[in-house]
């Protein structure tokens, strides 16, 4: 961004105010934040902070170079305000990847996640091990099954969902294996929720799981979705412990089972 910036002696609430308006041109949103980003951390990230709540609440209204701007400025603020309002807008980034409508691009919401997993000063890792935990099971899911969240790999969400109570717990590793098969995920990483569920579960919730992911691989399996059936089939083979009846066996039924 240009040092030489009309909007440089524009005061914070004016700034505040072209930022927020997710109708103002590309340009005023470029030059405003622009001059934000010369303020003091002091005046700034509050502001910044309610900007990337405007364009998580209004995605596809800012133009992705202000969007990703804006992410630059605060994956380097030093104050730790911002790291605990990146990790409050994750479950809403993920949000809209699971909605199906990729409202926020992928390329911006890895962008996010990136710069969020950057944020390690000491401030920020007390900020991380206080938040950490309170992550809800939709949120830890939604971090396995986005696409474009493969930097979150670093938090480990398998192991986060794996600390959560009964019934969640269960319910969403089997969230997990169902969304894997759906998108055609690695296979390794649908297995690896299938072992920890094994290690332990909810009884009445592996009892529920398995019936969903087995009408799951009924349904692919009438579709011909080899992959689907494939990574199903692997993770059922490690759930489903029932013996598999002769009538099962003629019918070509849950072939995972012995």
């Amino acid at each position: 961004m240009s040092d030489q910036n009309p909007y440089d002696a524009v005061d914070l609430a004016a700034l505040t105010t072209l930022l927020l308006d997710p109708d103002k041109p590309p340009h005023v949103h470029r030059n405003a934040l622009s001059a934000l980003s010369r303020r003091s951390p002091f005046d700034r990230t509050s502001r910044l902070v309610t900007l990337l709540k405007s364009m998580v609440q209004h995605p596809g209204r800012y133009d992705q170079e202000v969007m990703m701007a804006c992410i630059d400025i605060l994956a380097t603020d030093p104050d730790a305000q911002a790291t605990l309002s990146m990790i409050e807008s994750v479950p809403a980034v993920l949000g809209t990847a699971m909605d199906g409508s990729d409202a926020l691009s992928p390329e911006f919401r890895e962008y996010f996640y990136t710069a969020l997993v950057s944020r390690q000063r000491e401030g920020d890792l007390e900020v991380w091990a206080e938040f950490l935990p309170e992550l809800d099971a939709k949120t830890l899911v939604a971090m396995v099954l986005d696409p474009a969240a493969h930097p979150l790999a670093a938090l480990e969400p398998l192991v986060l969902i794996d600390r959560l109570p009964e019934p969640q717990r269960t319910k969403a590793f089997i969230s997990v294996i169902a969304g894997i098969a759906h998108n055609r995920g690695p296979i390794e990483q649908a297995t690896e929720a299938a072992e920890m569920i094994a290690k332990s579960s909810d009884p009445e919730q592996l009892k529920e799981g398995v019936a969903v992911l087995t009408q799951q691989w009924e349904k692919r399996k009438r579709a011909g979705k080899d992959v689907q059936l494939g990574i199903l089939e692997a993770t059922l083979r490690i759930l489903d412990r029932k013996p598999r009846s002769a009538a099962e066996r003629l019918s070509g039924k849950r072939p995972w089972a012995s």
